[in-house]
């Protein structure tokens, strides 16, 4: 059976298979631990299908060759215990089966004409399992590609019996309500909490998110709590997190500014009320006792210089998205993409934005940050932004 054995088109999977000459079966059997109980062969239209039934799916493979033209199927650790193979139908002249080497069946199909191999696959499981083979006709030069297409074939067919990929990971988003617990943040003119009016447009931003199921959301607190602004980094970090965005609503001395503004990291501010805001937020951490001392002008220069150009750039696209978003619903501070060195903004690793959504040291934008249909109107926004800039992301990705 081995004569003219020259190129293989093989095809691989976890099934089973079935027949083999009587002569072979005890020395089949000694090494076999699945038995095949019969097999059938069935010509309908232009479709022959073999049929070998077995105890349990066995492994197979399966090669075409040529001169002349055949199809072989080999089965590993099955023993054949169903009598006669089935005599020629259709494409197939006759059916021949043997031990091929020790522990390995053979299945040999002599085609009437060249086929092409429909499908290769085990139907049924358990004690239940049946591989079919299905061949149609086809040309002499198809059949001699499928021939020569060995490698390519075995390893399409190995590929098609591994478990499915898992699906798309859903990109992490992690919202930081500014300050909380013993930090209160800005106090507007009428006592408004800074730390109050950013928990709940957090949690007004992650509703939306969820609901648009485009992306996962996790919040660096979700109740009236301390969180050190390293801890803050840490947690997106330790997260996974793909953006970072943290939500304020500072104070001025002059009560006259308002508006809402996005502010990145940079090396120097851009000017001085970005820095004055900056300074605002990064004084969070005097609620943080000593283990959590300022740091340094030299270490901060150090931490800001780690910080990779493509993260700068993704916070830059981030914060262009959001101020275009924002613009269509409030009032915005002048220059409403701003620069300083927030500490909160200083993950390496995440693109960073820090929102502004309005200064509760003005009268008008306290009133309106107070109001649950503006944080609504506010959350909206970002939440097309947030949507917007991972659907940029990943065209980029793909194009690169």
């Amino acid at each position: 059976m081995r004569r003219g054995f020259g190129r293989r088109f093989v095809v691989m999977a976890g099934v089973r298979a079935t027949l083999v000459l009587p002569a072979a079966t005890l020395a089949t059997r000694a090494l076999a631990t699945i038995q095949a109980t019969g097999a059938t062969l069935t010509h309908e239209g232009a479709t022959t299908e073999l049929a070998l039934a077995t105890g349990e799916a066995p492994r197979f493979s399966l090669f075409t060759l040529a001169n002349p033209p055949r199809v072989v199927i080999d089965l590993p650790g099955l023993a054949w215990a169903g009598g006669e193979p089935p005599a020629g139908a259709g494409l197939v002249r006759g059916v021949r089966v043997g031990l091929n080497r020790p522990g390995v069946t053979r299945v040999v199909l002599d085609l009437a004409r060249p086929v092409a191999v429909a499908r290769a696959e085990i139907a049924g499981t358990g004690r239940g399992a049946t591989l079919l083979i299905a061949l149609n006709p086809a040309s002499q030069s198809i059949f001699l590609r499928q021939t020569a297409g060995n490698d390519q074939a075995q390893a399409v067919q190995e590929a098609a019996a591994r478990p499915p990929p898992p699906p798309p990971r859903v990109p992490l988003v992690m919202i930081d309500p500014g300050h909380g617990g013993r930090d209160p943040g800005a106090i507007g003119a009428r006592r408004t909490h800074e730390k109050h009016i950013t928990l709940s447009a957090a949690a007004e931003l992650r509703r939306v998110l969820e609901r648009g199921g485009k992306v996962r959301v996790a919040m660096t607190r979700t109740r009236d709590v301390f969180v050190p602004l390293p801890d803050r980094v840490r947690a997106a970090q330790k997260a996974g997190a793909d953006l970072f965005v943290s939500i304020h609503a500072d104070a001025l001395d002059d009560r006259s500014v308002r508006g809402a503004s996005v502010y990145t990291l940079s090396e120097r501010a851009s000017d001085p009320l970005a820095e004055r805001v900056a300074r605002n937020e990064n004084g969070a951490d005097r609620f943080a006792g000593p283990a959590f001392a300022d740091v340094s002008p030299e270490a901060a220069q150090i931490l800001i210089s780690l910080v990779r150009r493509d993260t700068l750039n993704g916070s830059a696209r981030m914060a262009r998205a959001t101020v275009a978003n924002l613009s269509r619903e409030v009032p915005m501070l002048p220059n409403s993409h701003r620069f300083a060195g927030f500490m909160v903004l200083k993950a390496p690793d995440i693109p960073s934005v820090l929102v502004e959504m309005g200064f509760i040291s003005n009268r008008t934008d306290e009133a309106l940050l107070r109001r649950p249909e503006h944080r609504r109107v506010l959350a909206a926004a970002m939440g097309r932004a947030i949507e917007g800039w991972f659907g940029e992301v990943g065209a980029i990705q793909t194009a690169g």
